[in-house]
């Protein structure tokens, strides 16, 4: 699916909860490797083929614990405790698998005993902390809570969920001083802090210093985190000001485009349910397991799933928790158990809408695409006045290789904007790709232009953007014998805009041999192989245009590559007449403008110095 950062459930300015989460979390429990239990002996002892048996099942689980195959790695661990149950390597082992399955109370039995070797463990305190939460015994989780460490090596963690565990208990004042004594010098962190107090105070019924310091959060609407315009919106709606709520979410709609959970709320009459202890405590969790899940280090996908199900311990109606699990488990390769999240989202809840459109990509990505078009299908139907669903449909059945349908979806999604914008040029973008490939060229040719008149020449953030648009029309054109000359300058400004892409160094060297300029060809076709030396085409390429310099032996080495770099199943049959044959008239691509009679070399003898490798 789309790059991990951007779709993770992190409000930005949350993603600092990650700074003190090393402690907390005993990041190295999730890659502890348990050690061989066979002891040597001799092969008839009992005790010995005991031993052999487990080491078997650790075996077997760790397997699947690689493969990210948590069910049948936790049944096989489980059996192996179950023969050794005071063994603590298994007991841990055991408590790791329980975790990623979502198993967290069967995961909490198991932590006191790993507590009792080390009381400090994060993840076993978390654990317990859950299952209380769960039960609503908050006098017992700031037992285990205690447990996580100082604040110094558990950063903000350990503060503000302690905060909220007093807030159960009823006990605001405490709740208050945990967090005044607590207070970050840091000015991102202090705003995490500030919307804790706030959120305290809506619990403690104080709904107009809630109000005050939430307005002194969102000061600039459109750079606010989107939780502080939420919970500002939801105590102002618990408070009766349900039009002034609606503004807000109205404002911070139209200043981010396609918000889909803005929409939902504006159009909503319901009162919001006032947050819970057990709610903002699974918060915190849900932005930390995110903010651990984006970070380049071993095990983060694992470790900000447990996260995940931790949150959904304490709070199983928590959408965001159940998004994030799900996109954890896409990651992982669990796609069907990520559609299974998806669907448990409440079909009330602002972010369903989200979640359809997921589940919708990862049905398409299991192999059930006419599945996942009808589920678009429907939303399309459903949000007239939504253009995401459309295009979501366009994207799944241009992937699919059936672009007329892509075609027409797009088409909707079109006819749906009121006003473009220079944001929507990918939407254009890509029904010009369709377009063209069912051969209806004069509206291809449009949309590319309508396309790169939205992408401006002088915003730097849109460079790669521009480039793809930039070949694809001047190669399009190069490629049908018009426009050669404004072709070439298209693709010379592509390169330009993004030398390091060996597909778009490619098209303007293809191009060139095109038009019959061969030793240009060669040079850009190198530097093409250069950047991008597993590209079956852009191989085959550099082939035919040493053929036509005459390089040919030099050709037949590129056609050999071509074809061990699994090539599109049209292009095999080719290149093996290439070898055979040589770049026969009938297996070249003509070129548009035939060279002058100089340009074109005589075949050289096999042994000529620059046939030889």
């Amino acid at each position: 699916m789309t790059a991990k950062a951007g779709r993770l459930l992190i409000v930005a300015s949350f993603a600092v909860l990650a700074l003190g989460a090393g402690t907390v979390i005993g990041l190295d429990l999730l890659s502890r490797d348990y050690p061989a239990l066979a002891q040597g002996g001799r092969g008839g002892d009992a005790r010995v083929r005991a031993s052999r048996s487990v080491d078997g099942l650790y075996l077997s689980a760790r397997a699947a614990e690689q493969a990210h195959d948590f069910d049948h790695a936790l049944a096989q661990a489980e059996q192996a405790l179950r023969r050794r149950p005071d063994d603590p390597h298994l007991q841990l082992f055991t408590f790791r698998l329980r975790l990623l399955a979502g198993k967290v109370p069967a995961a909490a039995e198991l932590a006191p005993k790993l507590l009792a070797a080390s009381a400090s463990e994060g993840l076993p305190n978390l654990a317990l902390v859950a299952v209380s939460v769960r039960k609503g015994d908050f006098k017992a989780a700031e037992q285990y809570a205690a447990g996580l460490g100082d604040d110094a090596s558990t950063g903000i963690l350990r503060p503000i969920v302690e905060a909220w565990l007093k807030a159960g208990q009823k006990d605001f004042a405490a709740a208050r001083a945990r967090l005044e004594g607590s207070r970050p010098d840091d000015e991102r962190l202090r705003a995490v802090y500030h919307l804790h107090e706030a959120m305290l105070d809506d619990a403690a019924g104080d709904r107009a210093a809630a109000e005050r310091k939430l307005r002194e959060l969102v000061k600039d609407e459109e750079a606010a985190p989107l939780r502080a315009i939420l919970a500002l919106a939801g105590v102002l709606r618990r408070a009766g000001k349900g039009e002034e709520a609606r503004n807000l979410l109205r404002r911070y709609a139209e200043a981010n485009a396609d918000a889909v959970v803005m929409e939902a709320l504006i159009r909503s009459d319901s009162l919001p349910r006032q947050p819970s202890p057990a709610d903002m405590i699974a918060a915190i969790l849900v932005d930390i397991g995110g903010a651990v899940a984006v970070a380049q280090r071993e095990n983060a996908s694992e470790l900000g799933l447990v996260f995940a199900w931790l949150a959904l311990e304490m709070a199983p109606s928590s959408d965001n928790a159940r998004l994030l699990a799900a996109e954890l488990l896409e990651r992982l390769g669990l796609t069907e158990k990520a559609i299974v999240q998806l669907n448990a989202v409440d079909p009330a809840s602002p972010l369903q809408w989200r979640a359809r459109m997921r589940a919708a990509a990862a049905l398409a990505e299991t192999s059930k695409t006419d599945d996942a078009v009808k589920a678009l299908q429907a939303m399309v139907g459903e949000r007239p006045e939504r253009i995401d669903a459309a295009a979501a449909l366009g994207d799944l059945l241009r992937g699919k290789e059936r672009y007329a349908e892509a075609a027409k979806a797009y088409d909707t999604a079109v006819e749906r904007l009121r006003n473009p914008e220079d944001r929507h040029w990918a939407l254009f973008y890509a029904r010009g790709i369709a377009l063209e490939r069912t051969k209806n060229w004069g509206r291809a040719e449009a949309d590319f232009k309508r396309a790169l008149s939205m992408l401006s020449a002088e915003d730097r953030t849109k460079r790669r953007s521009r480039a793809f648009v930039l070949n694809y029309l001047g190669y399009s054109w190069i490629d049908q014998g018009m426009n050669l000359d404004e072709g070439l300058k298209l693709l010379k400004e592509a390169v330009q805009l993004v030398p390091d892409d060996g597909a778009i160094t490619d098209s303007l060297g293809w191009a060139y041999y095109r038009l019959g300029q061969f030793e240009q060809a060669v040079d850009l076709l190198e530097q093409a192989v250069h950047l991008k030396a597993d590209d079956a085409t852009i191989i085959e390429h550099l082939g035919d245009a040493y053929w036509h310099v005459g390089r040919r032996r030099e050709a037949r080495f590129q056609w050999e590559r071509a074809l061990r770099q699994d090539p599109e199943k049209d292009r095999v049959e080719p290149l093996k007449r290439k070898l055979a044959e040589g770049l026969t008239p009938e297996l070249d691509k003509p070129t548009i403008i035939k060279p002058p009679a100089e340009a074109t070399p005589a075949s050289p003898s096999p042994d000529t110095p620059s046939e030889k490798k």
